[in-house]
């Protein structure tokens, strides 16, 4: 896994710039980015920025955002812990709200790794969305949304 760190509403803008752009097969625009996290372009327009300063964002202006290698590490490994809580929250606790992004973020591999083991998670270290093939997995970053 990557390692990386990242703040939660990275987290947000990334994986909203990964399900974007991997549906469409292009850059995701800002207005998609925008739609998708109920946020003003303007917003997306500096964050974008902010995150290709990380290195995690190719973005360019009319033309779209998308991540980088390491970016794209990150951000699989987010939505993966992201589901793991989600999946520990709702089915074993029985507790649907529980802030699975903030819980996921927090959790460390080793962590994160055992409660894969406890709840027999099907995937390994990074989501595969939205190329998922079970729906139980991260239910609101489906690429419907």
């Amino acid at each position: 896994m990557s390692g990386a760190e990242v703040t939660e509403s990275a987290g947000r803008y990334l994986s909203a710039i990964l399900l974007a752009s991997a549906t469409s097969g292009r850059p995701a625009k800002t207005g998609e980015v925008a739609d998708r996290l109920d946020v003003n372009p303007a917003t997306v327009t500096e964050r974008l920025g902010m995150l290709a300063k990380e290195g995690l964002v190719d973005y360019e202006r009319y033309e779209g955002a998308t991540l980088t290698e390491a970016g794209e590490s990150v951000t699989r490994e987010l939505m993966w812990k992201r589901c793991l809580v989600e999946n520990f929250a709702t089915d074993d606790l029985q507790l649907p709200d529980a802030d699975a992004e903030q819980i996921g973020q927090a959790l460390t591999e080793e962590t994160a790794m055992a409660l894969k083991q406890y709840i027999d998670h099907p995937c390994t270290g990074e989501c595969r969305a939205p190329d998922a093939d079970f729906e139980e997995c991260c239910a609101d970053y489906s690429t419907s949304r």
